[in-house]
C-alpha cells in the first residue's frame, strides 16, 4: 500500500501486507481519478488521468484547453471489459513543443463507432489539472528581501535575496541544462541553469555546498539543485537568485528583476 497526496507524490510502500475489498460500484460507466491537480512543465511526473470501466465501454480519451476549448490530444484506447483499468499521461508538450500554462481537462469519451473525441459529444466523464510553468525554488519559510536585497538595490544588484534558513532544500525554478556550476568569492557556491525552452538563464547563489549537478546535466523542474546557505559575500543565509535574458548570463543577456516572477510562482508553489 502506498499514500498518494493531492499533487500525485507517493509514500513508501507499507511495512506490511495489506488487504483492500473492492469498494461498491459508484453507478457511473468509468471511473476517473486525475493524478495531481497541478502539473509542472518539464517536471518529472506528467499529467496523468487513471480509468477503471465499470461497464463494457469504447472509450477515447480528449484533452482540452479549458481557456478556449481546443481539443489539444487524443487517445483511443478502443475496447475496454469490466473492469478494465487503463492510464493516459500527458508531458505538458505537443510536438515537444511546451504549451501555454493554464487549465486543461481530460473527457472520456463513449463510442460506439470509434469516431474521435471531437466529434463524440457529451463526455462520460472529466478530470482538470492545472499546467504551470515555473516552481518556487525554496522548499520552506523564506521572506523577500528589501532595499539592498532587492533587485538594483542602489548597489547594482543584480538579482533578490530570498531568506530562509540554511540548509532548506533548493529546487529549479524551471528545468534546464546546467550551464554553471562553480565557486566564486562573491556569489560563494553558485549554479546557473539555461531554462528550457525559455530564452532565460536562471542563478541561484551563496549555496550551502556546491551543487552535484554537473555542467550539461539535465535538470527538470523541481528537482533539487542544492540547499539555501551563506558562503561567498553574504550576510545571512539566504539563496540570490537571478534571471537573465537571452542569450544569457553574462554572456550579452540581461538582468531581469525576478521579485515579481518569484511571488507569482509562490503563490501557488
Amino acid at each position: 500500500l502506498r499514500v498518494v497526496n493531492a499533487d500525485g507524490a507517493r509514500s513508501r510502500p507499507s511495512a506490511t501486507t495489506i488487504a483492500v475489498q473492492r469498494g461498491a460500484a459508484t453507478g457511473g460507466p468509468l471511473d476517473v481519478r486525475v493524478v495531481g491537480r497541478r502539473i509542472y512543465l518539464d517536471a518529472v511526473r506528467p499529467a496523468r488521468v487513471d480509468l477503471l470501466a465499470r461497464r463494457p465501454l469504447n472509450v477515447t480519451v480528449g484533452l482540452v484547453r479549458v481557456t478556449d476549448g481546443a481539443l489539444v490530444m487524443e487517445w483511443p484506447l478502443g475496447h475496454l471489459p469490466v473492469g478494465a483499468a487503463r492510464d493516459v499521461t500527458w508531458d505538458g508538450r505537443i510536438g515537444g513543443a511546451p504549451q501555454p500554462a493554464g487549465r486543461y481537462e481530460f473527457r472520456v469519451y463513449s463510442r460506439t463507432d470509434g469516431g474521435q473525441a471531437a466529434q463524440a459529444g457529451t463526455p462520460v466523464a472529466t478530470g482538470a489539472f492545472d499546467l504551470v510553468d515555473h516552481k518556487f525554488p525554496i522548499r520552506g519559510p523564506h521572506g523577500f528581501g528589501e532595499f539592498a536585497a532587492s533587485f538594483g538595490g542602489g548597489r547594482g544588484h543584480e538579482g533578490q535575496d530570498v531568506f530562509a534558513d540554511c540548509g532548506t532544500p533548493l529546487v529549479a525554478a524551471r528545468g534546464g541544462v546546467v550551464k554553471h556550476n562553480a565557486f566564486q568569492s562573491r556569489a560563494g557556491n553558485y549554479i546557473v541553469i539555461d531554462g528550457e525552452a525559455t530564452q532565460t538563464d536562471y542563478a541561484y547563489m551563496h549555496m550551502r555546498d556546491r551543487s552535484p549537478l554537473t555542467k550539461g546535466t539535465r535538470v527538470r523542474t523541481g528537482q533539487v539543485i542544492g540547499h539555501v546557505g551563506d558562503t561567498g559575500r553574504a550576510d545571512g543565509c539566504h539563496l540570490h537568485f537571478e534571471m537573465w535574458s537571452g542569450p544569457g548570463w553574462y554572456t550579452g543577456g540581461t538582468a531581469i528583476d525576478p521579485l515579481p516572477f518569484l511571488k507569482a510562482w509562490d503563490a501557488y508553489s
